[in-house]
């Protein structure tokens, strides 16, 4: 089956975005191959967060985590900006414990159906490059975006 056929078929992909004018680009373009097939794009911003059971008194991890939520809000709305007021374009904060974050994006591309996961740039994804080949490896939903 040729690639483009590949990409004809999709309905849905999910979009792992961090804010830069590379990511930028590739998240246009993601969206104006879905506005020309007709088919659904989430963007999610991944917040890693940390343990919050550590002792009764201890605070710092929920307001990191709080922190960390907040950066991502923001680069959602840097994705809005991108993307302008497409239709069928969801966006979502992506909130996951640091050490599970491969899996997180693995179980939030298959609990919304997508049919593929792009990395808007690969590199500035929020995911470092062993959690990139991890990713490959355990999804089932394939994976775009330049290999390491």
């Amino acid at each position: 089956m040729s690639r483009m056929t590949v990409a004809a078929e999709r309905s849905h992909t999910l979009v792992l975005y961090r804010a830069s004018k590379r990511a930028d680009a590739g998240l246009r373009s993601v969206c104006r191959r879905a506005r020309d097939q007709a088919s659904r794009v989430t963007i999610v911003v991944l917040a890693r967060q940390e343990p919050t059971e550590n002792g009764c008194c201890d605070i710092r991890s929920v307001l990191w985590n709080d922190v960390c939520r907040d950066l991502a809000n923001e680069d959602l709305s840097k994705a809005s900006r991108a993307v302008g007021n497409q239709a069928g374009v969801e966006f979502e904060v992506l909130a996951a414990l640091d050490r599970k974050v491969v899996d997180a994006v693995a179980h939030a591309a298959v609990a919304r159906g997508a049919d593929e996961i792009v990395l808007a740039d690969p590199r500035g994804s929020g995911l470092g490059r062993l959690e990139r080949r991890r990713l490959r490896r355990r999804s089932v939903v394939p994976i775009s975006g330049s290999p390491d």
